[in-house]
């Protein structure tokens, strides 16, 4: 349930819907598939050392593997942005929470 190659980085980024906060952005692109599959883009000069580039990823990942089940067959690909660099794992949560709301939301119009 993650994208790995390059390519599914870049039909993702070329066909999808953006999505974003103050926090993170998603790029979102239907799949065909019967599940929803993520992809991460944490750049070190957003979020800074290998340790809370880390430490997000696994913030991110989890907030996925418990909504995963509810989101629609779509490949996300979520982006960091500055303001991680200061933010709370609460507020991590609650922007994260307010990105799976918003795909959910997004696909039930379709």
């Amino acid at each position: 349930q993650r994208l790995c190659r390059p390519v599914q980085f870049r039909t993702v980024y070329a066909q999808g819907r953006r999505f974003g906060n103050e926090l993170v952005s998603a790029t979102v692109r239907p799949n065909g598939e019967r599940v929803a599959r993520l992809g991460l883009s944490i750049a070190a000069r957003t979020v800074g050392n290998a340790v809370s580039r880390n430490r997000l990823r696994r913030l991110i990942r989890e907030s996925f593997r418990q909504r995963h089940r509810q989101l629609p067959p779509v490949d996300i690909v979520i982006a960091a942005r500055a303001a991680t660099r200061s933010a709370s794992a609460t507020a991590m949560r609650a922007a994260l929470q307010w990105l799976w709301n918003q795909i959910n939301e997004a696909w039930a119009k379709r």
